[in-house]
């Protein structure tokens, strides 16, 4: 028997690369390629929930969108799934 998991969960976001931008002398990251949710233990090991590796994204400024269809960023369709 397995244990009741919440089907919604709070998910941060992590993204295939990151590229570092300068602006007015604030470090800023740019993600690359696609959006992953991330949760659990792939946050200690820098994974997605589709098991992708990820770097992660600064949970104050990303997170995984509730609504799929307002999403303006490419989000991997794995993590989409697994998620819902």
């Amino acid at each position: 028997m397995t244990p009741d998991t919440p089907r919604h969960e709070r998910w941060t976001v992590g993204a295939d690369d990151v590229r570092p931008l300068g602006c007015a002398g604030q470090p800023l990251h740019l993600p690359l390629g696609r959006l992953h949710a991330v949760g659990g233990e792939g946050l200690l090991v820098g994974r997605a929930v589709c098991l992708a590796p990820v770097t992660l994204l600064d949970p104050a400024a990303w997170s995984w969108p509730d609504d799929r269809d307002d999403a303006g960023d490419p989000l991997c369709w794995i993590c989409l799934a697994l998620t819902a």
